[in-house]
């Protein structure tokens, strides 16, 4: 069966092995990240850790969305192509 993930997730992060993560305000193109040009570039923040605490904290976040647990009270079902409840 073939999943997508909530359509209402903003949150920009990347998670290796469990063991770090990235964590920010831009979105992952070039353009967000800054490769675009020094005087086109956006002011973004972010966040690279291995805190293990925090690294399962956003962990866990993403795993609650892939499992549907915000599904069933969504306001925008009818945007979700593949609702889990």
């Amino acid at each position: 069966m073939e999943r997508m993930l909530c359509p209402r997730v903003h949150f920009k992060c990347i998670i290796v092995d469990g063991a770090k993560a990235y964590f920010g305000s831009a979105n992952l193109t070039g353009a967000g990240m800054g490769a675009k040009s020094e005087r086109k570039r956006n002011f973004e923040n972010g966040v690279l850790t291995d805190d293990p605490a925090l690294v399962a904290s956003l962990v866990e976040q993403f795993d609650s969305v892939w499992r549907g647990e915000y599904c069933r009270d969504c306001g925008r079902r009818e945007h979700c192509g593949d609702p889990v409840a």
